[in-house]
């Protein structure tokens, strides 16, 4: 850079994935939660491609007298309709960090990027983690081996969209990392808590308390044989794991919100069978609670589901530095709160260039 301290780093990959989907389609890579019901006799055997997962970012580093200022701006194109030619713009990472201190949008310490399995799947096992917030957090180190962070997040906390009002607060979530000495293994504990509310005037709101633990852990058991697994217990969110449904149901009646409640585990193996051959089994799952208010307001809703799961596994080649080439089979299934049930069935092909 011109002042001639500020070190710049660019990174990222040309990505192209294309699927092909034997059963339940929703015409897109992304593999949504709300795929065709078994009942509607839905579309199958359909062709869908994308390069808006390709990806590019900057990593900024400038030396001051508190340590290193660093920074990162990160970005894909899977901010709309990404499929077949379409794409738009999305900012992935923005941040600025110096000690202990970082202010600006990056993963939230609640999800479990960390302990989820690799997919060429781009949402992943069901289940998994990936939300990025925008953030304030601060990271105390408390040896060589484990550390704390605590975050307060912003910005459409609830994730609710048929509801006039929305959180007053912040979201507070946190982590503790413990990694053993010979850096085999990983526990990681989460925590979140956050205000659901709804204000249709000024004078009128109702608000319930949304909460959520998780903890998951990543062990490799020889150089080529590694295991992941992470479990969550959620009530009141819908914003940090894939494939679960709104926060809560609201009654305009009673003016009552009512909170979803559901628990969620991954699990998933690893195998390197050469230096240029690795493959990886998963399974994923979100269930929730059936018995409740929640469950009864969402009977006639096709979108909201009782429980979904889906299992993955690959096998990616990289047969020169800094090529990946895969191909993975998922089949998952989802069920509504009616009982209605929907199958999906899908071949994922990729091709990815690193830089």
């Amino acid at each position: 850079m011109p002042d001639g301290q500020t070190q710049v780093k660019l990174y990222g990959n040309v990505r192209v994935d294309a699927t092909y989907d034997f059963k339940g389609s929703n015409g897109s890579i992304s593999n949504g939660a709300n795929y065709p019901l078994n009942k509607d006799d839905p579309r199958q055997d359909s062709l869908n491609v994308s390069a808006a997962t390709t990806r590019i970012g900057l990593d900024l580093t400038r030396p001051t007298q508190y340590g290193d200022l660093t920074g990162k701006i990160e970005a894909d194109f899977m901010g709309g309709n990404g499929d077949n030619g379409s794409g738009t713009f999305r900012v992935r990472h923005a941040y600025m960090s110096l000690g202990k201190w970082l202010a600006g949008q990056t993963t939230s310490p609640f999800v479990n990027t960390d302990t989820s399995p690799e997919t060429i799947d781009f949402t992943g096992a069901v289940g998994t983690g990936t939300t990025r917030t925008v953030q304030v957090r601060y990271t105390q180190p408390i040896n060589a081996q484990q550390k704390i962070l605590v975050a307060l997040e912003g910005g459409d906390v609830e994730k609710v969209s048929n509801a006039a009002g929305g959180s007053r607060f912040p979201a507070l979530t946190t982590r503790y990392d413990f990694k053993t000495a010979d850096n085999k293994g990983l526990l990681q504990l989460h925590g979140l808590a956050h205000e659901n509310r709804v204000a249709p005037k000024d004078s009128s709101s109702e608000e319930k308390f949304g909460w959520g633990v998780g903890i998951g852990g990543k062990y490799d058991i020889t150089p080529q044989d590694s295991v992941v697994a992470n479990y969550y217990h959620v009530k009141g969110d819908g914003r940090y794991l894939s494939y679960s449904n709104s926060a809560y149901a609201y009654d305009t009646t009673t003016q009552d919100i009512n909170l979803g409640e559901f628990d969620s585990a991954v699990i998933g193996y690893q195998r390197k069978w050469s230096p240029i051959l690795r493959s990886t089994f998963a399974v994923g799952g979100i269930q929730y609670k059936d018995d409740s208010v929640y469950a009864n307001s969402n009977l006639t809703n096709t979108s909201y589901n009782k429980e979904i799961y889906n299992a993955l596994v690959n096998l990616i080649w990289n047969p020169v530095k800094n090529i990946d080439l895969g191909a993975e089979y998922t089949y998952g299934q989802r069920e509504t709160f009616a009982g209605d049930k929907g199958d999906y069935s899908r071949i994922n092909l990729l091709a990815k260039y690193n830089f």
